[in-house]
């Protein structure tokens, strides 16, 4: 299944196949902007799924693949990389 982005009202960005309530639909356009103000903002990968996650926590249990405690923190240069991917 093709992952999607979602957005929340604090600007955190969600990338998979769902993501929690509290986050809507989004854009590149969006991924672009949060990255360009990252702040104390971390990138997160799922361990399991590859979900992406942008924020100062992840998720504690994945909205994909609901496995708890699954997120990684990796560099900006894999993000994008595995942007490229989706």
């Amino acid at each position: 299944m093709k992952k999607s982005i979602f957005k929340n009202n604090s600007d955190d960005i969600h990338i998979g196949i769902n993501a929690a309530p509290e986050f809507q639909s989004g854009n590149r356009k969006d991924v672009g902007k949060v990255l360009e103000s990252l702040g104390e903002k971390k990138i997160w990968r799922c361990s399991v799924c590859n979900d992406l996650h942008i924020g100062l926590k992840p998720p504690v249990e994945c909205p994909t693949c609901h496995v708890r405690n699954a997120y990684v923190e990796i560099e900006l240069g894999e993000f994008k990389k595995l942007l490229e991917i989706l």
